[in-house]
C-alpha cells in the first residue's frame, strides 16, 4: 500500500505532462529515479511488480461518490 502510494505520488507509471521547461523535467525524472531506487533495493519478484504498478494506477484514478459522477 505504501509502495503503490509512493508511486502514484512520483507519477513513477505516468507519462509527463507534454510542456515542461528543463527544471521541471529534471523534478519530475529525479522524483521517478529515487522511487526507482527504492524499488531496486527491495527487489520484489515480475509478479508483485505489476501488482504494484496497477495499485498505484488505481491511487490516480478520481474517488466517486456517487453514481452520478461516472
Amino acid at each position: 500500500m505504501v509502495l503503490a502510494d509512493l508511486a502514484a505520488e512520483c507519477g513513477m507509471y505516468q507519462a509527463p505532462p507534454v510542456a515542461l521547461d528543463t527544471r521541471q523535467s529534471g523534478y519530475v525524472d529525479g522524483r521517478k529515479a529515487m522511487f526507482a531506487r527504492i524499488l531496486s533495493m527491495i527487489r520484489i519478484p515480475p509478479e508483485e511488480h505489476a501488482a504494484l504498478q496497477e495499485a498505484a494506477r488505481l491511487e490516480t484514478l478520481p474517488d466517486f461518490k456517487h453514481e452520478e459522477d461516472f
